[in-house]
């Protein structure tokens, strides 16, 4: 068993950061393992020319070889379950600027806009801004990116960062 897939916790909302080949900076996404390795991604993509959000079920994180850091920022329940998804449909994936910061959008914004709606939703309770979190979630994945891009270290599991109320 992997020491990614010995860290994550079921039924836990985690940001995840993987690797972009030559790319500078990291792709971004959210993780909810239902029964590890399983689980369901939320990210947004751009494959075919124009932006969508992808949600699927897969048991490939854990073993994901981009994959660099998952910070834990919640929780999911029976109560919340149902909310969470319905919550991060409604995330606009289009391409267009965020509604909340009007930045250019990215799988990062996307990320940072499913943060701040399932806080205003009230599934997740974040204890800081989401400026500070993405800036502490980069730092830690700049500090881990040369590790796993050389397959000496395996990506962190970060399961108490303080992000939240709600980890």
């Amino acid at each position: 068993m992997s020491s990614v897939l010995a860290q994550l916790q079921n039924y836990s909302i985690y940001v995840i950061l993987n690797l972009r080949g030559a790319g500078p900076g990291f792709h971004w996404g959210i993780y909810v393992p239902t029964n590890k390795p399983q689980g369901d991604v939320w990210h947004a993509v751009n494959r075919t020319g124009g932006w969508s959000v992808e949600i699927k079920t897969t048991s490939g994180v854990p073993s994901s070889l981009s994959l660099c850091l998952c910070f834990k920022v919640g929780t999911v329940n029976s109560q919340n379950s149902s909310v969470l998804r319905a919550t991060l449909r409604q995330v606009p994936g289009s391409g267009q600027p965020s509604p909340n910061t009007q930045e250019l959008f990215s799988c990062r914004v996307w990320v940072k806009d499913a943060l701040l709606a399932l806080h205003n939703a009230g599934v997740i309770r974040l204890t800081m801004a989401i400026a500070t979190i993405e800036e502490r979630a980069i730092e830690r994945g700049e500090m881990l990116r040369e590790g796993v891009e050389h397959g000496v270290k395996d990506a962190m599991v970060w399961n108490n960062p303080g992000f939240s109320a709600t980890s």
